[in-house]
């Protein structure tokens, strides 16, 4: 009679939620919760991302030998069953839920991905769980005299673990107060006092208006001129970090909007060079801190600091420890990965199982599922002819009376609807309603202007709204926010409406996207992006964390230097400056690259080879750098065969990847999400899922398909 599997569930509830599902102490299936709800940054109640694990695996949660969770600011102290909602774990129900603070679970998740048999292992991010809620203080606490009623202000800011008898052990963890919100300087912390991590954000947000993506800030700062700034951001004594607040008074520019940003981009640029500069030089200074505290040979590192691939890089160079691993997914959304190790090892004394380095724990679709996507995706959402309903506000009308609002998941907006010589309409979506009024607001909202029949069209689905913007079939000041409105209609209400009230009504399906099946798909993709096209490829299970990295990734030739620029403006719609990352054969990357050790998760970057730096210039940042991504058919195999296929037509072995995704949008997650933002690209050429390629009607990747 054989075993039953033994599947241990971990959950991260903070900013970036996640979950994960171990099968016998391997990680079986992971997903972060923003790829399901399609909400940038999401965290919080874990439902979503926990259904989504157990579906996977075909069990409930009753067969679950053991759940470890964790959040921030609380950490369950009010009890399981709910956090953001309802969950699926009520005290004393279902199976033993262990809870873990912050900086554990970030040290648990580095140690059970990490190739290294006994390493140490540093924690580094911008705010852990409270002194009060911690569950790893070590030994001798020197914490331990801080009042027990400001506690609760403390909070976790980097922890140093070591290995004993196959467990972490802490070995110094370093708390900072909360910040000082009294001084209301523009670059003021929102969280910990003397935080790392807490100050790159202060500072992305100064410079950017936005500190969701601190990664823009990396990209940033080799635009910026070295001594400008001369302050010392931090104060380096008796192995701690310190933020200094005596510079901060010189900053009141912070960034009021796009233009202001773009008017003074060397100014910002100076900063984030300032910064970044700081930022390794403390990063320096307590790495080895650490290793004097507790030598060992290898580290494993984790927390959001760890995303910072520049800093890595001169870690790895210039550290006392013999070699680095950084956790891919080594921000929040990886907390899931170390409560289900630790539960794996610590709960349940387990041995350590060796993980394959892999980070593509989503599901794998169906070729029957990635068909119907497709097949539902090649047609229109449906063309409803309305001539006898007579006026553009009465089709506008029975679309906001088909609004569903649960597909809308808080978003909310103002659209104006313009008609030559027709009049105006306003819709204004907000707290789960959608309310349609004549007229247009004062305010500035989006507008989408066209001739009265144009509009028509789009309202009926005979133009898909992305595509009608790109022709100019209509006009509007932000097609996203057009687009996630018609997201938000229940189409097939809108075409019975209409059939019931006696419309002269019929309803024809448009073709829009064309498909195939190719027995080579990874020479047929070559040639595409070989002639010059822009691909998105779609393979497998998704990755977990936030690279692209040969499962859901934009693709395109490396050696054409206009590849940036389109590919920034027109399909990730995001800033200018920020670079892409090449991938390339890991047994040539010593051709193009001043290096030759593996780089599999884009978390370092090293310089371009002078005689390649002209021809690969689309993956090269201006300093010559680019942050690379070697790839093996260990686990990556068809992105591999992609590789080499694309060597033989064109001589180099290099791609350009960036994440399948546009700015404020997670990474694609299901085939239908992927054929629909190729609906919604225009200048998108081809899409590749498994083995099928589509692409619109309109726009054939070859002259002639073979």
């Amino acid at each position: 009679m054989s075993r039953r599997p033994i599947y241990v569930l971990g959950t991260g509830l903070s900013h970036d939620g996640s979950a994960c599902l171990l099968k016998d102490g391997r990680i079986f299936v992971a997903i972060e919760k923003e790829r399901l709800s399609r909400i940038k940054h999401d965290g919080g109640n874990d439902t979503l991302a926990i259904r989504y694990c157990l579906d996977v695996a075909g069990i409930e949660v009753k067969d679950l030998a053991l759940v470890v969770q964790n959040a921030n600011f609380g950490n369950f102290e009010r009890g399981n069953a709910y956090f953001g909602g309802p969950r699926l774990f009520a005290d004393g129900e279902g199976p033993p839920v262990v809870t873990i603070s912050h900086h554990l679970a970030h040290a648990y998740s580095a140690f059970g991905m990490c190739p290294f048999a006994a390493p140490a292992v540093l924690v580094v991010d911008g705010c852990g769980n409270g002194l009060d809620e911690c569950s790893d203080l070590p030994e001798s606490d020197p914490w331990s005299a801080v009042q027990p009623e400001l506690k609760h202000l403390y909070f976790e800011k980097d922890s140093y673990y070591s290995l004993r008898d196959g467990l972490l052990r802490v070995v110094y963890k370093d708390f900072s107060p909360w910040g000082m919100a009294g001084k209301g300087y523009p670059m003021l912390p929102r969280t910990t006092k003397h935080s790392i991590g807490g100050i790159y954000n202060a500072v992305t947000h100064y410079c950017l208006r936005d500190d969701s993506d601190p990664g823009k800030l990396m990209g940033l700062a080799p635009y910026g001129r070295p001594g400008i700034f001369t302050d010392e951001i931090f104060e380096l004594r008796d192995g701690r970090t310190f933020l200094r607040y005596d510079w901060m008074r010189k900053f009141d520019r912070p960034a009021r909007s796009t233009q202001d940003f773009k008017v003074n981009f060397q100014y910002y640029a100076d900063i984030a060079r300032w910064l970044q500069s700081e930022v390794e030089r403390a990063l320096l200074y307590l790495f080895d801190s650490r290793y004097e505290m507790e030598p060992a040979e290898d580290l494993a590192y984790a927390g959001g600091v760890a995303l910072n691939a520049v800093a890595n890089a001169r870690l790895a160079r210039q550290t006392r420890f013999r070699s680095l691993f950084v956790v891919p997914a080594a921000g929040d959304n990886g907390l899931a990965l170390g409560c289900a190790f630790y539960g794996w090892l610590a709960v349940l004394e387990r041995e350590r199982v060796a993980h394959d380095g892999s980070t593509c724990f989503g599901r794998t679709y169906s070729r029957e599922s990635i068909v119907a996507s497709l097949e539902a995706a090649a047609r229109s959402a449906g063309r409803v002819a309305t001539e006898s309903l007579g006026t553009i506000g009465g089709l506008l009308g029975l679309v906001h009376a088909s609004f569903l609002p649960g597909k809308a998941q808080g978003w909310e907006g103002v659209l104006v609807w313009r008609a030559e010589g027709a009049g105006a309409y306003t819709t204004v979506v907000g707290g789960g309603r959608c309310i349609l009024v004549a007229g247009q607001p004062a305010s500035p909202a989006v507008e989408i202007a066209a001739k009265p029949a144009n509009l028509l069209a789009l309202l009926e689905g005979r133009v898909h709204p992305a595509s009608a913007a790109a022709a100019g079939f209509i006009g509007t000041t932000d097609v996203d926010t057009l687009l996630t409105f018609f997201r938000c209609i229940d189409w097939e209400a809108v075409g019975s409406r209409l059939r019931s009230e006696g419309a002269a009504a019929f309803w024809a399906r448009a073709e829009e996207l064309e498909y195939i099946e190719s027995s080579d798909i990874a020479d047929l993709t070559a040639r595409i992006l070989a002639e010059g096209k822009i691909v998105a490829w779609f393979q497998g299970g998704s990755e977990f964390g936030p690279r692209a990295l040969g499962h859901r990734s934009l693709l395109a030739d490396p050696r054409r230097p206009e590849m940036r620029e389109i590919i920034n403006r027109e399909i990730k719609r995001r800033e200018d400056f920020r670079p892409f990352a090449p991938s390339v054969l890991l047994e040539e990357v010593g051709r193009y690259f001043d290096q030759s050790e593996p780089s599999p998760y884009m978390l370092t970057v090293a310089p371009i080879r002078p005689d390649w730096a002209q021809q690969l210039s689309s993956v090269v940042h201006c300093d010559g750098s680019a942050r690379l991504q070697t790839v093996t058919e260990a686990w990556n195999p068809v992105y591999c065969e992609l590789l080499r296929a694309f060597r033989r037509y064109t001589g180099i072995s290099v791609l350009l990847n960036t994440s399948l995704n546009r700015k404020g949008m997670p990474i694609v997650e299901t085939p239908t999400d992927a054929a629909n933002f190729l609906r919604e690209t225009p200048r998108l050429d081809a899409l590749v899922i498994d083995r099928y390629l589509s692409w619109s009607r309109l726009r054939p990747p070859f002259d002639r398909m073979e």
